[in-house]
């Protein structure tokens, strides 16, 4: 593969908890608006929430909306912890001297705003850089923040690549987190109803929301999983953005990808390459959903091609990865 990078640890998070549906009420009436409009543009007949922090004894409908933030930071660093601990000794200690830089990544921006936040500090976690997680890995080189909505972990993978195929770092540590805000949840997927999305009268079932915090350690070290970014596609020639999507792609290689598409379906019909839906395995996690196919991969050795994994934006661009698994390392 062209430009890969090794991933040689990784982690991903979510709640213990269970799912909570979500239930539309008259005292937050935009936010049922964009409800209403999010299951047009889906085709689902309900939502349902999996989120970090959640007490049962709150009242269920605000149990959803406002639930502990303290949860979801302390999650972040948990899983910089296990990611940090699935290295070898001799590359943690690695890791720790020599140069990395610091990706961190979510959906929304500043979202603090949502929460119910007193501390000041608690906050800049939130919005800007975890500070706590910098430590962790005695980061003094470059540090920043990406904020691209659903492509927040390709792009920042992109950015990783470009940072160790120039030999400017040894290490690049991307950690990510994602919210399910429920305003927020149902206007991103109302965009995509508002610029053509789902039309069918079938109802798809339940769609579900998963909060998920993630760490991943990229280098040129080899490891099991080799990762390579493509390019993006955008929307202009249909023929064009299939031939990118099935590029170097041949019978027995896996597709995963994130939200259905009639572009995706057909061609994968047409050239037999198996495919996976991660939003139909382990629900949608915003900008970490894109994750979850190493997770997939990981869970089933005995693929042995290359997986490519496509996540389309709201306005009918693609971009995509490629990873390869050895089970040799």
């Amino acid at each position: 593969m062209k430009n890969e990078i090794y991933l040689s640890s990784f982690s991903l998070m979510e709640p213990d908890d269970k799912f909570y549906f979500y239930v539309p009420h008259w005292l937050n009436a935009w936010e049922s608006h964009l409800y209403n409009q999010a299951l047009k543009s889906t085709s689902a007949s309900g939502w349902a929430f999996k989120r970090f922090g959640t007490d049962k004894e709150t009242y269920a409908r605000e149990m959803i909306r406002k639930p502990r933030y303290m949860d979801y930071i302390e999650s972040m660093e948990q899983a910089a912890d296990v990611a940090l601990q699935q290295m070898t000794p001799r590359d943690r200690m690695l890791l720790l001297k020599s140069r990395t830089a610091f990706i961190y990544i979510d959906a929304w921006g500043e979202s603090s705003v949502f929460e119910n936040i007193t501390s000041a500090l608690h906050t800049s976690i939130i919005d800007t850089l975890p500070k706590n997680i910098l430590k962790k890995f005695s980061i003094k080189n470059v540090t920043c923040k990406v904020r691209g909505e659903k492509f927040a972990l390709v792009q920042a993978m992109q950015l990783a690549q470009d940072y160790l195929r120039w030999k400017v770092f040894d290490f690049v540590v991307i950690c990510g987190a994602y919210r399910a805000i429920p305003v927020l949840v149902f206007s991103d997927e109302d965009i995509f109803g508002i610029k053509g999305g789902a039309k069918s009268k079938q109802k798809n079932g339940m769609q579900l929301s998963v909060e998920r915090t993630g760490c991943f350690i990229f280098s040129l070290r080899e490891s099991a999983l080799r990762v390579s970014c493509g390019n993006y596609v955008a929307n202009n020639n249909l023929d064009d953005i299939q031939r990118e999507m099935m590029k170097d792609l041949s019978e027995g290689d896996l597709l995963t990808f994130w939200a259905k598409n009639d572009n995706i379906m057909r061609v994968t019909q047409q050239t037999g390459i198996d495919f996976i839906d991660l939003n139909d395995i382990y629900g949608a996690s915003g900008c970490l959903t894109p994750a979850l196919s190493w997770e997939y991969l990981l869970n089933n050795k005995g693929i042995s091609k290359k997986m490519r994994t496509i996540l389309a934006d709201n306005f009918g661009g693609y971009s995509y990865f490629d990873t390869c698994f050895s089970a040799e390392l």
